[in-house]
C-alpha cells in the first residue's frame, strides 16, 4: 500500500481549530491520508513526551510517521562528523518514540571540495555513522538519503543510489521529484527515474512543484503552479507498477495536506 501525507501542517489544519502536531494524525485520517512527516530541519526541539503522544495518536489512527533530520547535516564535512552523528541519533530516538522508522537526511554539499572528494567523504561518514548506530544498539530504522535541488549539493539520483548501496538494510532513497526537476531544468525524465529505482523495494518520495533558475531550486510552490511542474499522472502510473510499499510526502507550500489528497487521487485513478 502506498501511503500519502504532508510534510508539516496545512493552513487548513489550523483553520479547523488545531494548534499542535499531536492533533495531526487524527486530522489526517479524517481527511483520508495515512502518512505524516515532521521536520526537525531547523533544529530538534521536540521532547520525548511529545514524541510519545504523537506516536500513540499515529498508531491509533493508522498514520505512518517519518522525520526530516536537520538541514545543516553535511556528511561531506568530515570535521562535523560528531555533530552529524548527534543530529541523526537524536532524530532517530524521537522517531522511534513516534513509532516511525524513516529518517530523511540531506547528504551535504561540496563547499570548497571537488565533487569526487565531497562524495567520498559522504561515503566514509555514512559508514562510520552506521557502525556507531549499531554499537549504540540502534538497528530498526531507515536513513532515507534525499535527492537535492541545487547543483552544489551532493545528491543527484546516481549519487544517492550509490550511497544507499552501502547498506541496503538501513539506507533507502528519498526521491524528491521536485528537486530533481529543478536540476533537470524542467526536463525530468520520469520513466528513466523509475527504471533506476526498480532495484529498491521501498522508496520514500517527496513530491511538490518547485520554482527554479539556472542555479537550481528557489522555492516550493503548490500543485496549481504548473509552470514548474511535471506529469503527475505519469508519476502515479509508474508508481503503480512498483511493489507498493512506498510513501509519498507532499511538500507543497502552505496546502501540503490538501495537495496530498490530489496526489492520492491521481494514484487511485491509475488503479481503475
Amino acid at each position: 500500500m502506498v501511503r500519502f501525507g504532508p510534510s508539516g501542517n496545512d493552513i487548513k489544519f489550523y483553520a479547523d481549530g488545531n494548534q499542535s502536531s499531536v492533533d495531526a494524525p487524527r486530522w489526517l485520517t479524517a481527511m483520508g491520508l495515512n502518512a505524516y512527516e515532521i521536520s526537525f530541519g531547523r533544529g530538534i526541539r521536540m521532547t520525548d513526551k511529545t514524541a510519545q503522544i504523537i506516536g500513540k495518536q499515529a498508531a491509533a489512527n493508522g498514520v505512518q510517521i517519518s522525520v526530516h533530520a536537520p538541514y545543516y547535516i553535511n556528511l561531506a564535512n568530515s570535521a562535523n562528523l560528531e555533530k552529524n552523528y548527534h543530529y541523526i541519533k537524536r532524530s532517530l530516538e524521537l522517531l522511534a518514540l513516534m513509532g516511525g522508522k524513516r529518517l530523511v537526511v540531506h547528504t551535504g554539499c561540496q563547499m570548497q571540495m571537488t565533487r569526487e572528494e565531497a562524495l567520498n567523504n559522504c561515503h566514509q561518514s555514512l559508514r562510520i555513522i552506521l557502525k556507531r548506530l549499531q554499537n549504540d544498539g540502534i538497528d530498526d530504522y531507515w536513513l532515507c538519503l534525499e535527492t537535492m535541488g541545487k547543483y552544489t549539493q551532493i545528491g543527484n539520483l546516481d549519487e544517492i543510489c550509490t550511497l544507499c548501496a552501502i547498506d541496503p538494510k538501513h539506507l533507502m532513497p528519498t526521491v524528491d521529484l521536485g528537486h530533481m526537476n529543478c536540476t533537470a531544468q524542467g526536463q525530468l525524465d520520469l520513466e528513466r527515474v523509475f527504471q533506476q529505482l526498480a532495484i529498491f523495494p521501498q522508496v520514500h518520495f517527496h513530491i511538490s512543484f518547485i520554482e527554479f533558475n539556472l542555479k537550481g531550486e528557489i522555492r516550493h510552490l503548490t500543485l496549481a503552479d504548473e509552470q514548474f511542474g511535471f506529469d503527475l499522472n505519469l508519476v502515479m502510473k509508474l508508481m503503480r507498477q512498483r511493489p507498493g510499499d512506498d510513501v509519498v510526502i507532499c511538500e507543497s507550500d502552505s496546502i501540503m495536506a490538501q495537495d496530498s489528497l490530489k496526489l492520492r487521487d491521481f494514484y487511485l485513478q491509475q488503479n481503475r
